[in-house]
């Protein structure tokens, strides 16, 4: 007898927690590892909604000069939105291009990288599935399950949550680019900037056809290369020094936070944003 109501209860736990699981945020999506130095330290913060879909929570910073190598520890499948804006990659690690805020995907596998885990994903677009693509774990709010299975204005309220997001972060770097604009150094910099950059790109090139070489042809190349390498160097050192007049410039005259704040168009999106929030808080990374 006791037995059997025990099980009843069991059952009745049972289905009053399946009729409340929808979206299921993971509770480890992210475990900080390994730092690299010059860069600001990296780490998340997980939770759990209760209603059934798994979370990539924001990355923190910290005043350390350090970054800290993020590995993904949520499900192995599920999907995500790219929460402002995220670079992403072909299998064979070569850029692609760049995906805003709000492009919701499907992922089935896990890969570590030279900075941070990356999921293998298929991007809608509109109807249609692209892919597989490689999105870093860190640009993204990650979910368990399957999108399809959710009520469709829930999947459009986070949608739009994270459209405005991008759209916030893109207006901030336009306000941001404007000002840079002003900086008298700025052409410069980005002139020498990209002439080292091709010199490097010319280099590998030479590098890569002089080790198919032989003989006479190997050794002409190799002057070729020799010769490069020490105009290489001088375009660095232009680039540096450029480089450091355009942030000596920067530094001596700061943006100042009340004009972005002022901006019409900055302010607008906020106030959308902020009403966006509402219907889905308790799905979105912690922003501590």
């Amino acid at each position: 007898m006791q037995w059997n109501r025990l099980l009843g209860l069991l059952t009745v736990c049972g289905l009053a927690y399946g009729a409340e699981a929808q979206v299921r945020r993971s509770s480890r999506n992210l475990q900080p590892l390994t730092r690299r130095p010059e860069r600001v330290a990296e780490g998340m913060q997980s939770g759990n909604s209760g209603l059934g879909v798994s979370v990539v929570p924001k990355k923190q910073e910290s005043t350390v000069s350090a970054v800290t190598r993020v590995a993904y520890l949520g499900p192995k499948t599920g999907w995500g939105i790219v929460k402002a804006t995220s670079p992403f990659y072909a299998p064979d690690g070569k850029r692609l291009g760049t995906l805003p805020g709000g492009t919701l995907f499907t992922y089935n596998g896990v890969k570590s990288s030279s900075r941070n885990d990356v999921l293998v994903c298929r991007v809608r677009r509109g109807a249609e599935q692209e892919g597989p693509y490689l999105i870093d774990c860190t640009d993204i709010a990650g979910y368990e399950g399957d999108p399809s299975a959710l009520n469709p204005e829930l999947t459009q309220n986070l949608l739009r949550y994270f459209t405005l997001n991008g759209r916030i972060e893109e207006r901030l770097a336009a306000l941001k680019q404007e000002a840079n604009a002003k900086n008298p150094h700025s052409e410069s910099a980005r002139q020498t900037h990209q002439a080292y950059q091709a010199s490097i790109e010319k280099a590998a090139a030479m590098e890569r056809e002089m080790n198919s070489l032989t003989g006479a042809r190997r050794s002409k190349a190799l002057d070729a290369l020799r010769t490069l390498k020490y105009e290489q160097a001088a375009l660095k050192t232009q680039s540096d020094q450029a480089a450091a007049a355009f942030k000596a410039w920067q530094e001596a005259h700061p943006l100042d936070p009340a004009v972005i704040a002022a901006d019409p168009q900055l302010r607008a999106l906020r106030a959308e944003h902020d009403e966006a929030r509402k219907p889905v808080a308790s799905l979105i990374p912690n922003e501590g």
